[in-house]
């Protein structure tokens, strides 16, 4: 900020100050005829604009704004409302960190959803005809989405079977010269495990091509993917980020160039805007977002340790986020009434709300994807996935072994 864009009577301030006033358009509360701040001005949250369309009073005005100029006049248009812009910008701050020297590069594009995220990007970034390459270990809807319904738009996903292994995706590259992009998920669902994106990026880049991630199960708290040159980053705004299983929502961060492609062309067509009223419940799960992970992570931490001293349980997947996962000895009808017999942790197709939760992926999330591809993902028949919420960790697993106690019997 520089000292000729601060009012003379406010120089004297702190940086930190400087800012709150500037958001402010520099509003002296004294100087108001009550000496107080107008009510948008005293809320703690800012307000929520319902309108689905906003008036002009020049037409050159309402103009730019449908050539791709930043304003409001649809919903539906480039621009949104007031309270998705808002929160486009609190996860910029979250994904690049509010200091980020370069962070006026970049840009969100928030949608109704993470998978109309993926959607806009792919239908955006892979020509008719053109093709990509994907990591296989997504969650159900992305998978689907890639494998069944992409070819019916004249796109090809293709598809590595190590994410791990960066030789393999560098051959994959030579072998297909035509992808525009490279794409994974950060902490798979439902087996998390650690990828080298840093080393994705670098063979991506020595070939020219762009790199997207999807980075909702880690969050920008645990993981921020463009710090290490990934070109796009999607989040499911509904999981960790709202946190409370209250709206459905999406984020493509990204640069500006990108999500200004994205945002004027398929993003208008297909319509997958966010409530207002959606983007508000975001922006409050935002200011708590960091300490619910380091509660999230601890408790997942804790009944992974506890779940891998069970002899019904045959293997733990945790790799450091709140997302685990635990495959257990028996029969995929046995692992299905294991989840049924929870009686404090809900069985439902979600993750990162304050309630525990937990599922059974190869009957529900994942049913679509072929068995045998499936049992090569690690989602065997008897693989439970868990979200273990902000309750106490004993609690959680407490529930899980009178679950086994009631389908194995007690050990």
């Amino acid at each position: 900020m520089k000292k000729s864009e601060v009012p003379e009577k406010w120089r004297h301030m702190r940086l930190q100050t400087l800012k709150i006033l500037q958001a402010r358009n520099w509003h002296d509360p004294r100087e108001h005829k009550d000496g107080a701040l107008t009510p948008d001005e005293q809320g703690l949250n800012g307000p929520i604009q319902t309108s689905i369309a906003y008036g002009f009073q020049w037409a050159d005005d309402a103009a730019s704004v449908f050539q791709g100029m930043r304003g409001y006049a649809y919903p539906r248009l480039p621009y949104g409302t007031p309270a998705v812009q808002e929160l486009g910008k609190k996860i910029l701050d979250l994904e690049l960190g509010k200091n980020h020297p370069n962070k006026n590069d970049y840009d969100v594009l928030i949608s109704a959803s993470g998978m109309s995220s993926i959607v806009a990007l792919t239908l955006t970034l892979v020509p008719f005809g053109g093709e990509f390459i994907s990591s296989p270990y997504l969650y159900g809807g992305t998978y689907n989405w890639f494998n069944d319904f992409l070819p019916q738009t004249g796109r090809k996903c293709f598809f590595i079977k190590d994410p791990r292994d960066l030789d393999e995706w560098e051959n994959m590259i030579k072998c297909r010269p035509m992808a525009s992009f490279l794409f994974w998920e950060e902490d798979p669902n439902p087996t998390p495990f650690k990828l080298d994106g840093a080393g994705i990026v670098m063979r991506a880049q020595k070939y020219g091509k762009r790199t997207f991630c999807d980075n909702t199960i880690p969050t920008p708290i645990l993981n921020k993917p463009l710090l290490y040159g990934v070109d796009g980053v999607i989040e499911s705004t509904s999981k960790n980020i709202g946190g409370k299983s209250r709206g459905l929502g999406g984020s493509n961060s990204a640069r500006k160039e990108i999500i200004k492609e994205i945002r004027e062309s398929w993003a208008v067509v297909l319509g997958a805007v966010m409530d207002p009223r959606v983007a508000d419940y975001m922006l409050a799960g935002i200011k708590t977002l960091r300490r619910r992970m380091e509660i999230k992570v601890k408790n997942a931490k804790i009944i992974a340790e506890l779940l891998a001293k069970d002899k019904r349980v045959k293997k733990i997947y945790w790799s450091g986020s709140d997302l685990l996962s635990f495959e257990l000895h028996g029969s995929l009808e046995e692992a299905k009434k294991v989840v049924e017999h929870f009686k404090f942790v809900l069985m439902a197709p979600h993750l990162g709300d304050d309630d525990p939760l937990g599922i059974h992926p190869a009957s529900t999330t994942h049913v679509r994807v072929p068995r045998e591809e499936r049992l090569r993902l690690g989602i065997s028949d008897t693989l439970e996935r868990l979200s273990p919420g902000l309750v106490h960790p004993l609690d959680v697993t407490d529930d899980i072994f009178q679950s086994l106690d009631a389908v194995f019997g007690k050990i």
